[in-house]
């Protein structure tokens, strides 16, 4: 009965849908539709990284998305202003996993707890009007529900969730320089109450690379525990205040490409009962992410790609009361459908520079064993030229515990091997096989897990 209302719902979403965008699409210059489907095959052991009781996985991920975009609507011109345009998109998304009688367990509920519906029904990832050279400015207005990231995603992503709010962006009159603005809602559907604001602004400065300065503000007003210092268990605070402001650089120098951001967090929290120094509990932080990739060409189009990457976030000095020093926003970039893809450093850890995949997810926001925070992770990675369309992935990645209470703070390293054929940029296939071994800080038995896949992805 429920899956029934549940297709009533969308088919008569989907009508009223066309029937409010008919009018707009009979002005409309053109019309992009655009269309994607992936599923994975997953296979993953000793997830809760315990030889003893291992949590061992097979699912099947799906991942379907239908956009539509209506473009260039023609409004009002000024005299002697721009032509003004407006566009009008809309793009449902559905994921969820089958094959499995507890998908959404540990450490999959956090996943989960990202989206509004997991169950394979379409919710709306972008709902929004567009306006370009609004009141014939050059700037434009984005007004609805929208993919967003901010920088590299360090700081802020929807992963493909959507963000509910308004973006503005502006050409500004020296040097060349961008302007971006940005004011969000965040409420996750699926859990308990909460209320999260972000806000901030970007501003892009182009030299040789590209220079931006990203600042984002995170009004939070979800109840909570902040793990500081003083308080067992840690102290419970009724709202927060965040603020990360961060530099970041891209280049792309002949066969060099280099992409680096570093970042610094700051805030106070209001705590609901007694704390270590006085009412408040402050935020203090930092965070560096380093990638470069060097292409080589050996003959002809005939290209092999060494790279490396680094990235660390500061972790909570246990010896100052009332201050965390943990860099941990609460939207950095994690997730990929429903699966765990960190900022690239490990298929099995997926380590981001404040918390990682596995292990005791639940004991503590890190996913790290209590006492550890803030990651230090490395990465070293060759891809040899293509065999008859067939690229080869290897790579290396070492983890290590920012702070820790124990004298350990090794967290393990991983051994990636991927297989990549691609048909055209429509249809791709992928097998990949990650190997880690953990480490004494994560777990004194230091066992073993790896994570096997297997996706096929389409795009129109």
């Amino acid at each position: 009965m429920i899956e029934d209302c549940r297709g009533k719902s969308a088919r008569t979403a989907s009508l009223a849908l066309t029937l409010v965008l008919l009018p707009a699409l009979a002005r409309a210059a053109a019309l992009d539709v655009s269309s994607e489907y992936r599923m994975r095959a997953l296979q993953y052991s000793n997830l809760n990284l315990d030889a003893a009781t291992p949590n061992n996985r097979s699912l099947l991920s799906q991942q379907a998305r239908l956009g539509v975009t209506l473009k260039d609507i023609p409004l009002p011109e000024v005299d002697g202003g721009e032509k003004a345009t407006m566009d009008v998109a809309i793009k449902l998304h559905a994921l969820g996993v089958a094959g499995s009688t507890t998908p959404f367990q540990v450490p999959f509920q956090n996943i989960a707890a990202n989206y509004p519906n997991t169950q394979f029904v379409p919710f709306f990832e972008n709902a929004y009007v567009e306006a370009h050279n609004l009141a014939g400015g050059r700037w434009d207005l984005r007004v609805g529900r929208q993919s967003f990231r901010l920088g590299s995603g360090l700081l802020l992503d929807d992963d493909g969730a959507g963000f509910t709010g308004i973006t503005a962006r502006a050409p500004l009159p020296w040097w060349g320089m961008r302007a971006e603005g940005f004011v969000f809602q965040i409420n996750n559907q699926q859990t308990g109450p909460n209320n999260l604001d972000a806000f901030g602004f970007t501003l892009e400065l182009p030299t040789d690379g590209l220079w931006q300065l990203n600042q984002l503000v995170e009004k939070d007003r979800t109840p909570q525990v902040a793990n500081v210092t003083g308080c067992t268990g840690g102290c419970a605070i009724s709202k927060a205040t965040r603020s990360f402001t961060s530099a970041r650089y891209q280049i792309s120098y002949g066969p060099l490409v280099f992409d680096g951001e570093a970042a610094i967090e700051r805030g106070v929290a209001t705590p609901t009962g007694p704390t270590p120094l006085g009412s408040h509990i402050t935020y203090s932080g930092d965070a560096e992410v380093v990638r470069a990739k060097w292409k080589q060409t050996f003959y002809k189009d005939v290209k092999g790609i060494a790279r490396a990457s680094v990235a660390r976030g500061s972790g909570d000095n246990a010896s100052t009361s009332g201050r965390d020093e943990a860099f941990f926003p609460s939207h950095g970039h994690r997730y990929d459908g429903m699966e765990r893809v960190g900022m690239g450093f490990g298929e099995f850890f997926s380590a981001t520079p404040y918390d990682a995949f596995g292990g005791k997810s639940t004991s503590t926001v890190s996913g790290l064993q209590p006492g550890s925070s803030g990651v230090l992770a490395v990465g070293l990675g060759l891809t040899p030229p293509a065999w008859h369309g067939i690229a080869l992935d290897l790579d290396y990645y070492l983890y290590q515990a920012d702070r820790s209470a124990g004298p350990a703070r090794s967290l393990g390293r991983e051994y990636d091997v991927r297989l990549r054929y691609d048909l055209g940029e429509r249809l791709t296939f992928r097998a990949s096989a990650a190997f880690f071994k953990a480490g004494a800080a994560l777990d004194p038995g230091r066992s073993n897990a790896h994570r096997l896949a297997f996706e096929a992805t389409g795009h129109f």
